[in-house]
């Protein structure tokens, strides 16, 4: 099983965990644990738009690829079936401000830049998608960096439409909640 995902369940029996015990002691504010999901959501969900967001100031440079590796990670799509998706691990070199820096940052999500081993058909992923595996130490690479913080960079910056849309997702789901939680708390008091 997939330690990230044992990870998030744990976190999310624990929320559970804690929902019932305030449900229990206090069912009359039961209803306040729709706004804290939605309090959740919406932190998660514009948190990473704005941490995206942020990068559009970054400052383009130059980099020197140091090593490159291919990791490979299968994913649950459903209770039977897993796909392998492939993404690179990459350690460069940059200089900003005449200091020099080692990142390994590619993008702030793997899952931007990670590429599926077949695609939606069954088909195989054309070679030129995995466009990392043309690099090899030595060679130069644009690198964004943070113009507040020159120890943050990274070789791609924003974020992809699919992560775009499960931010927004996040987003979207935690602003329904509110809506939900007034129109209770709204149902209750009148």
């Amino acid at each position: 099983m997939d330690k990230k995902a044992v990870i998030v369940a744990a976190k999310l029996i624990t929320l559970l965990c804690i929902a019932a015990v305030f449900l229990f002691l206090a069912p009359q504010f039961a209803h306040h644990i729709l706004l804290v999901i939605a309090a959740i959501l919406i932190g998660i969900g514009a948190g990473s738009l704005l941490r995206y967001r942020s990068q559009t100031s970054w400052m383009e440079s130059k980099a020197k690829l140091v090593s490159i590796e291919e990791q490979e990670e299968e994913v649950a799509i459903s209770q039977y079936s897993r796909l392998k998706y492939r993404y690179p691990l990459i350690e460069y070199e940059y200089t900003a401000d005449g200091k020099p820096y080692s990142g390994f940052i590619v993008s702030l999500e793997k899952e931007n830049m990670w590429v599926p081993e077949v695609n939606d058909w069954g088909d195989p992923t054309p070679e030129e998608d995995h466009w990392w595996r043309s690099l090899k130490p030595g060679d130069d690479l644009p690198v964004y960096i943070n113009p507040r913080n020159h120890g943050e960079a990274a070789l791609l910056k924003g974020v992809s439409k699919g992560r775009r849309s499960h931010h927004l997702a996040l987003l979207s789901g935690g602003i329904l909640i509110g809506l939900i939680w007034l129109a209770v708390v709204s149902f209750k008091f009148t």
